[in-house]
């Protein structure tokens, strides 16, 4: 499992797989990161969400939540596989 330091941070990315119709990355969410194309997805999400929400006021948010899931994928031993999913 994903830890977060708030609800928020986890409510806003199952916000927005939901919207991204995006089933499997919620088991992501709800299991974490078990493989490179876990990791991969979780980043995709992760920056799409940054374009989608360009007029909203979330960036604090949006910070933490980079935080979480970069160290989550470090700690997994996908840090690589995130870096390089970087736009």
């Amino acid at each position: 499992m994903i830890e977060f330091n708030n609800i928020n941070e986890k409510e806003l990315l199952i916000h927005y797989a939901a919207k991204f119709e995006d089933v499997e990355v919620v088991n992501i969410i709800e299991n974490g990161v078990n493989n490179s194309s876990d990791a991969e997805r979780l980043a995709k999400l992760y920056w799409a969400i940054v374009d989608d929400s360009v007029n909203e006021d979330i960036e604090r948010l949006l910070e933490k939540v980079y935080t979480s899931l970069h160290i989550h994928c470090g700690n997994r031993g996908y840090s690589d596989v995130w870096d390089s999913s970087i736009p």
